[in-house]
């Protein structure tokens, strides 16, 4: 089932959606003001994930993380989708784009380890 988790407002608002797919998960985060997929990562044993990432984005930077911290929380193969913009975005925008992603990923784990 759908599962979303929001923090931060305005042009730095992220989400995470987690869908699960049996006893795998797949996460979508997204958000500033044109959400896209800048980048994907695969984390499915102890270690580094396997992240993809499209030409001058930067978006490895959240799923990568959030792959390897979800994994680690879980045991359960992960993928984190990852596609955040703001146009012309100034080094405080992005600082607070990437802490409100790590917000949305705390709340998962706290929820994750309630089940």
């Amino acid at each position: 089932m759908p599962h979303l988790i929001e923090f931060g407002e305005g042009k730095h608002r992220v989400y995470l959606d987690l869908i699960r797919a049996g006893r795998e998960l797949v996460i979508y985060i997204g958000g500033g003001e044109e959400p896209h997929i800048g980048a994907i990562s695969i984390c499915t044993q102890p270690g580094e994930p396997f992240t993809l990432s499209l030409p001058s984005h930067k978006d490895y930077l959240v799923s990568h993380d959030a792959a390897k911290t979800i994994f680690n929380k879980t045991g359960q193969n992960t993928v984190v989708i990852a596609g955040i913009h703001v146009d012309n975005a100034s080094k405080e925008d992005i600082r607070k784009l990437l802490m409100n992603a790590e917000e949305c990923v705390r709340k998962l784990k706290e929820e994750l380890g309630k089940n």
